[in-house]
């Protein structure tokens, strides 16, 4: 029966290895490439942010540069950690990819020549490793530094000298859907409800991208779902939003009409905040033209109108899509200036320009981003078209870092639930990461 068994693998191994070698290896051998890539990102940015420390501390008094040497130590030390991350995982690799190639040249010159029991012990060895090896990614481990330089301020010049924003983002689960998704709320770690582009009945799914539940009520636009657990639907055909029970019954439903509801967050102590146009397509305005976001309770009365900026006249938004709450009751505001173009607006709760991001933190000069969330500490994460990315902000709006930036995906939805953040993509994809600050 061995003998059987053996003399099949001598037929087949060599083939196997072969393949191995030519479509395997090349691929983990880039992947080992994508390591490195990362760690001279994070090498560039000790070098950068060093670097802005010392131009910095030459304008400070002499009792300041202590402390301007111990931010370099602590970013030295951060940029350090971050960097073996990225080593630890390329060497485990790296002794992957020497041990296959090994193995497979074994194989391939010695199988005729090699004992039955040796030829399955070492093709068992080699699967092993090889499904070890395949598990390895360099996306998979994420570790962001940012810096923020302070303005002198004697009394707080600890402070004022800026503080280190960091986060570490590691995916736990990279699923397949196959459509374009336009909404995600996530309802735990491993569950979320989307919406489809293909399809206006809102889904539950899972970590493996199950669906566990589909409403019968369609909704066309955006929904959300309140902490009381009731969904708040936008259903643009209509013209209206709904509150709908966790077993789909009406609650109430209010009409915006002649505005067109497009896009529904939730703030802290459960209003929503209501995304109203005139004409979702057209970026050209004219004087009768509405861009609206309202702050709302769940009974539709309106709270808070968010249009114009305080000379009563000028325009907030050309296009607002998605917005959301800070927890310092900022409210964030992506705003579309073309098909292709865009910026965030950041708000004080009473409607003041606080700052409006266009996408600094890029070498390119296109910007266009997608959604936006917030953390517990504060920091603004934003999807971008273009840099492939999700950018992270400060609570001002100003750029810190790139969080997440894919090769061949584009990170246009995400949404947090406790430390997971969800994460859909252009290209019908979802990740669960686990993000900690």
């Amino acid at each position: 029966m061995i003998t059987d068994i053996v003399r099949e693998k001598k037929r087949s191994l060599p083939e196997e290895c072969k393949e191995i070698r030519t479509t395997q290896l090349p691929g983990l051998k880039k992947e080992l490439r994508r390591f490195d890539r990362k760690i001279d990102e994070k090498q560039a940015c000790f070098i950068k942010t060093s670097s802005t420390l010392n131009v910095s501390r030459q304008s400070y008094i002499n009792e300041s540069i202590r402390l301007f040497d111990k931010r370099i130590d602590k970013c030295r030390q951060k940029s350090e950690s971050a960097i073996q991350i990225y080593k630890d995982k390329r060497d485990g690799l790296k002794q992957k990819v020497k041990y296959l190639e090994k193995m497979t040249t074994a194989l391939n010159e010695d199988i005729n020549t090699l004992p039955d029991h040796d030829i399955l012990d070492m093709e068992k060895e080699m699967r092993d490793e090889l499904e070890k090896a395949l598990s390895f990614s360099a996306d998979k481990y994420t570790c962001a530094t940012a810096f923020v330089p302070g303005k002198m301020n004697v009394k707080e010049l600890e402070k004022m000298i800026g503080e280190f924003h960091s986060v570490s983002i590691e995916e736990m689960y990279d699923i397949n859907i196959g459509f374009v998704i336009i909404s995600i709320n996530a309802v735990s770690e491993t569950n979320a409800w989307v919406i489809f582009y293909e399809d206006n009945y809102p889904k539950l799914i899972d970590s493996e991208g199950k669906v566990l539940k589909s409403m019968k009520t369609p909704c066309t636009d955006d929904l959300i779902i309140s902490n009381s657990g009731q969904f708040v639907l936008a259903d643009l055909s209509n013209l209206s939003v709904s509150v709908l029970t966790e077993v789909e019954k009406a609650v109430r439903t209010w009409d915006t009409k002649p505005l067109c509801p497009t896009f529904i967050s939730k703030t802290e102590n459960d209003d929503i905040l209501v995304t109203l146009v005139d004409d979702g397509n057209d970026f050209k305005l004219v004087s009768t033209s509405r861009r609206v976001v309202q702050r709302m309770t769940l009974t539709g009365k309106v709270l808070q109108t968010y249009e114009f900026r305080e000379d009563g006249q000028t325009r907030l938004f050309t296009l607002p899509t998605r917005t959301t709450e800070n927890k310092n009751t900022d409210i964030c505001v992506v705003n579309w200036l073309s098909k292709d173009s865009g910026e965030l607006v950041v708000l004080h709760k009473d409607g003041l320009v606080k700052h409006v991001y266009k996408g600094e933190g890029l070498k390119s000069d296109k910007f266009f981003p997608g959604d936006v969330e917030c953390d517990s500490k504060f920091h603004i994460l934003l999807t971008e078209t273009h840099s492939r990315a999700i950018h992270m902000l400060n609570a001002e709006g100003i750029y810190l870092c790139l969080l997440c930036q894919y090769e061949q995906v584009h990170p246009c939805m995400i949404s947090f639930y406790g430390v997971y953040l969800w994460c859909g993509f252009q290209e019908g994809k979802v990740k669960i990461l686990k993000y900690t600050t």
